[in-house]
């Protein structure tokens, strides 16, 4: 018989982050903001064009949040590294882009809808960063995709998925997404595809086609912008209804059958695949 004082308690394995965790680490994003922004009044002063120095600073205030959150994570004995389990499948990308389609243009719908026009000093700065130059569309379809993700799903939504639930997982980092973009006219559509990008995380456990997900959707609307902005009146507060000549409530529930059918396959593709 096994003597019970002998036995020695197993420690609990310790992930990173957890809820409060996350929540410093999201903080922690202000001071590297500063740091960032002094580096490009810095770059300014030199006569450094706009898009080249927005690039650097969003790449060295997201570049120092990701490495403090690996550096955490090696400390305490987390996997320091983004870890990946099995393939995913072809086919999920492949729907994953009519599912973004639908459900950005939801959303848009949806945000014109609910909330004010964008203020004007805003919309100046969204759309100078929305310029067709090579550093605003490296920003957009590339920094972005790839350090979001990996601070968003990767180390927040992978420790609250361990820490608590998938469910709280996927809406934290949903909420997080949404509140580093810093206004509400991007946090609502941000919210929204932060939840399905983090059921397609918790579903296939890899970085990979979140960081798709989001390059298409932010390609894609880069690549709206630019060509109705050169072609019409059009900026970033006209309406859907005025873009597509229709009610809102018809663009609205063609934007989700389109999602909800993408969804509904994208589901089928992945109901064997074992979570764990």
């Amino acid at each position: 018989m096994f003597d019970s004082n002998n036995l020695q308690e197993i420690p609990k394995r310790s992930f990173y982050p957890n809820l409060t965790q996350s929540w410093i680490l999201v903080l922690c994003l202000f001071p590297v903001l500063i740091f960032a922004n002094a580096l490009g009044e810095i770059m300014k002063a030199m006569s450094f064009d706009n898009s080249i120095m927005t690039f650097v600073e969003y790449v060295v205030a997201l570049g120092m949040l990701t490495f403090i959150a690996f550096a955490v994570k090696s400390k305490i004995g987390d996997k320091p590294l983004i870890h990946y389990k099995g393939k995913v499948s072809a086919w999920v990308y492949v729907f994953a882009i009519p599912a973004i389609i639908g459900l950005s243009g939801l959303t848009d719908t949806l945000s014109t809808m609910i909330l004010p026009e964008i203020p004007e000093s805003l919309k100046k700065v969204l759309e100078e960063n929305m310029s067709f130059n090579l550093f605003s569309i490296l920003t957009a379809v590339v920094a972005a995709p790839v350090f979001e993700e990996i601070i968003c799903r990767g180390i927040i939504c992978e420790g609250l998925i361990k820490n608590i639930s998938p469910r709280a997982g996927i809406l934290w980092s949903a909420f997080i997404f949404a509140l580093i973009h810093l206004n509400p006219w991007q946090g609502l559509s941000a919210f929204v595809i932060g939840c399905f990008i983090g059921w397609i995380y918790w579903k296939t456990r890899s970085i990979i086609p979140c960081i798709f997900i989001h390059f298409t959707n932010n390609a894609l609307a880069l690549c709206a912008y630019l060509y109705y902005s050169s072609n019409t009146d059009y900026d970033l507060n006209t309406s859907p209804s005025e873009i597509y000549s229709s009610n809102e409530v018809v663009i609205i529930i063609v934007h989700a059958l389109i999602f909800f059918a993408s969804f509904g396959l994208i589901v089928k593709i992945l109901k064997s695949k074992r979570i764990t």
